[in-house]
Parts: C-alpha cells; structure tokens; sequence
C-alpha cells in the first residue's frame, strides 16, 4: 500500500546502483514516476515500453513522455494501482528494490535503464496529502456501551485496497484521544483485503472510564460529539516482510449510542 502504498509495492535485477533518479507523485488511482538520467538525449516526444520490478518476469506496458534538456532525459509515467503485477509486491524488498526500464522516444532514441535505489532514495511529491489518506477513511468513532462505571467503543475505518489481488492485513493496532486526552486504545488480528475493493474494519477500543469522562467535560450532559484522534498502524504482511501504514484519523466521537 507509496509513497506509503506505491513505495511499498513498487520495487529486475541490476548489478550496481542506479544512475537515475526517480521522484513519484501519487494520486487517489495511480502514481506518476518520473526517471532522470544524465548524458546526451537528442529526442522529446511519447515515450513507449517495459518495466520490470525486483527481477519479476512481469514486464508492464508503459507509456508517457520524454523531455530531454542539456543535464539529460526525464521519462514521466503513469502507472495505474490496478495493473501493479502480483508477482512484484511478493518479491518486494524492505530496503530497497531493482528496476528495468525499456522503451523508444518519438519512435527514434532507444532507452534502457535499470538500477538499484533504496526506498529512502526516491523522491515523494510534496504537497500531496499522505498516501495513505487516498485509501483509508474513518466512517465513525462511537460508543458501544456506557453506564456509570464503564464503557466502550468502537471505529468503523473503510480501506480500499487499490490493487487488483487481494492483501493480508497481519493485525492493527491504534489509541484512541478526545479532546487531546488518550481514553483508549485497541488491536485486531488477521484480515483480508480483497483486490479493488473498500473493507470496513470495525476496531474495538476498550476505554479507561475516567478518562472518557474528563475528556468529555459538559458535553456528557449536553450529548452530542467531541473531537476525536485515531492513531495506529495497520501491518500489511507480505512475502517479503511486512508493511506498516500508519493510521491518522480524524473525527468526532459520539457519545450516545
């Protein structure tokens, strides 16, 4: 799940290091990677070919642009979330990946580039929200039981896997704060994710009373909402290691059911 989820499922395999750097600017449905390599590039124009990850055998057809200047070619490309091969996030690397890039400029300079680059090598976009942010939503936060000496919550937080295979998310686990004061937290084991589509996980959040109480203040008489932060981490297990995706959420708590 890029970037959060591009940067962990786009990881061929090269014998020294890569001569290109490579910047991503990730969208709700897809992720734009731009490829520089310095050197003489005569041709601007569409750009059409291959990209292998981690040595895979899948090779995805890709097509952008190309713009060549005097420091070199910049190859930009769009790859949609949905057509990411299966067999390149089961071969993905928690410390950095291989890339072979293949293809024609305007039908004229050929181009082949392949390399090794660790993750913290690649350039996030900035100015975009948080990746995770295209693929995970918090529906609500209220309680599921209260009484004088106890309570209890939950969270319904939808996640839409954007690939098109299904994911295993390993566990969670999350606090939860209202009006800046910690009242809870919780875990959850084993879930599947399935390919393209949303998945709403309900988390259960065991309370500290007394904490739900000072953090509700007058509000307990008057009913309705306080502001309220999910933070966490969901554990996406892959062949390869697993992947945390932090969870920031924010909202409102609902303090009647």
């Amino acid at each position: 799940m890029l970037a959060v989820l591009f940067l962990v499922l786009t990881s061929f395999i090269a014998p020294a290091a890569s001569s290109q750097n490579i910047r991503v600017v990730p969208e709700p449905d897809s992720v734009t990677v731009i490829l520089s390599g310095t050197g003489p590039a005569s041709a601007t124009g569409a750009f059409t070919g291959s990209l292998s990850l981690n040595g895979s055998s899948s090779q995805m057809p890709v097509t952008g642009s190309a713009r060549a200047s005097a420091e070199g070619l910049a190859v930009s490309l769009k790859i949609n979330y949905r057509d990411i091969p299966e067999d390149w996030v089961a071969r993905f690397r928690s410390a950095d990946f291989d890339y072979r890039l293949r293809g024609r400029v305007a039908d004229a300079q050929e181009i082949e580039w392949s390399g090794t680059k660790r993750w913290e090598e690649v350039q996030v976009e900035k100015g975009h929200a948080a990746p995770s942010a295209n693929f995970i939503k918090l529906d609500a936060i209220e309680l599921t039981e209260f009484s004088l000496f106890q309570s209890a919550a939950k969270a319904q937080v939808a996640v839409q896997n954007p690939l098109s295979f299904k994911l295993k998310l390993a566990s969670t686990n999350y606090r939860l704060f209202a009006n800046e004061r910690e009242i809870g937290s919780g875990s959850t084991k084993g879930m599947i994710l399935h390919g393209a589509q949303k998945t709403t996980l309900d988390l259960p959040i065991e309370l500290d009373h007394g904490q739900l109480l000072a953090a509700a203040g007058s509000t307990l008489r008057s009913g309705g909402h306080v502001e309220a932060r999910l933070l966490g981490k969901l554990l996406i297990r892959l062949p390869g290691g697993d992947i945390p995706v932090p969870l920031d959420l924010s909202g409102h708590l609902s303090l009647f059911k």
